[in-house]
């Protein structure tokens, strides 16, 4: 055997079980529960969107120093959850053992190696009796109803960390891999995948859009649109609705509106980093979320655009508009654009084409109306002061 054969059987070997390990992990796309994208982490400062800041669920962030806290309040959640499930806890961690080498291969595998069988079993078992528990007193607080045994948990779990809770259980690196007998039309691996199932879960597909690369150039500011006689309207339909409606003046660019603080920032940033995790088509529905960020980025080119969109009720936040416009600017740069991103550029565009002289029109009144209605008021005054003078003279 020749030097260039030793040398060529380990790499094809290599290749070989290379290929077969990320097809595997391929193949199971939609049920794992992924890293944060890579390419996405420079969105979150100190990592604010993507590590938890009170309890970890998983193994991605399980152990931290800062999160020993929560350690206790498992314990706790474990053991209300079952004496009032009316299974003993054998019961309940016997069912997790028998779900636990599934759910070992939906994470990375550096990060479960660690783990032991055993560790790794009751790590999941802990974690999800938390997780029920959490979602059980949270409905009790939302019919105003409280059971006695569970205000310690309430308390500890949720009164007092406020929206950590909110913003740690929809990380997509922090979950407990759900299990998939217990779920009914739709299998997404976490709390994560289910919060955006129901966003869009209903939405009617988009339909594909021509020459899409021709119309990347054609971003607008929220000023800019109104300028050329676009009107920006709240959309009252749940999901992210973009649509723009040309009238026989102007048009209409209506957007779904957003509620946006700390926690539901967190949520969108995930939602989009699930979308770049498990979309396998572009580009698709699959950057649902993807696509209305993007529009959104591309309305705010300054504090004054973010300020147009507050006032059409189209962001409504504690944010400033300096912050808004950084988390929207940050995130949308790093983003794939999706097809509903491409469909509304395109109707933008021909909007501009069809009617270059009523945007003239509109844009000289627009940006001159204040200037004119004083002129008017002016000449209003003057002609009023020398039908005075006329009179006076006659007189």
């Amino acid at each position: 055997m020749d030097a260039t054969s030793e040398t060529l059987i380990p790499i094809q070997e290599l290749m070989r079980k290379t290929t077969e390990k990320l097809e595997a992990n391929f193949s199971k796309i939609g049920t794992m529960i992924h890293r944060f994208p890579r390419g996405l982490r420079f969105v979150s400062k100190h990592d604010r969107y993507i590590a938890p800041s009170f309890v970890a669920l998983g193994p991605y962030h399980h152990g931290l120093p800062q999160l020993q806290e929560a350690e206790e309040v498992k314990h706790v959640a474990a053991n209300y959850f079952c004496s009032k499930s009316g299974h003993s806890v054998e019961e309940v961690y016997g069912k997790i053992v028998t779900i636990a080498v599934e759910a070992r291969c939906c994470y990375a595998d550096d990060a479960v190696a660690r783990f032991g069988d055993a560790e790794f079993a009751a790590m999941m078992f802990l974690d999800g009796c938390f997780l029920l528990q959490y979602m059980h007193v949270l409905l009790q607080y939302m019919h105003d109803f409280m059971c006695a045994e569970s205000a310690l948990f309430a308390n500890r779990a949720g009164l007092s960390t406020g929206p950590c809770m909110l913003r740690d259980i929809f990380m997509l690196e922090n979950h407990s891999r759900l299990p998939e007998d217990e779920l009914k039309r739709y299998r997404p691996p976490h709390l994560l995948g289910f919060l955006r199932y129901y966003l869009i879960g209903n939405m009617p597909p988009t339909q594909p859009s021509h020459g899409l690369v021709r119309h990347l150039v054609l971003a607008s500011s929220a000023i800019e649109l109104a300028e050329i006689g676009i009107k920006l309207t709240a959309s009252n339909k749940r999901w992210f609705d973009m649509s723009i409606q040309k009238g026989y003046l102007a048009g209409e660019l209506s957007l779904t509106s957003l509620f946006l603080n700390d926690y539901t920032a967190c949520w969108l940033v995930n939602m989009a980093a699930f979308e770049a995790c498990t979309s396998i088509d572009w580009p698709s529905d699959g950057y649902t979320i993807s696509s209305y960020i993007s529009p959104l980025a591309m309305l705010m080119e300054k504090e004054e655009d973010v300020h147009e969109l507050r006032t059409k009720h189209l962001v409504r936040s504690f944010f400033s508009n300096q912050e808004m416009l950084d988390l929207f600017k940050g995130l949308a740069c790093h983003l794939r654009l999706g097809r509903g991103y491409f469909v509304v550029l395109k109707k933008t565009d021909d909007y501009r084409r069809d009617r270059p002289v009523r945007i003239v029109v509109h844009k000289f009144f627009y940006n001159y109306f204040k200037i004119i209605v004083a002129l008017l008021s002016v000449a209003s005054v003057l002609v009023g002061i020398f039908k005075t003078l006329t009179s006076l003279k006659q007189n």
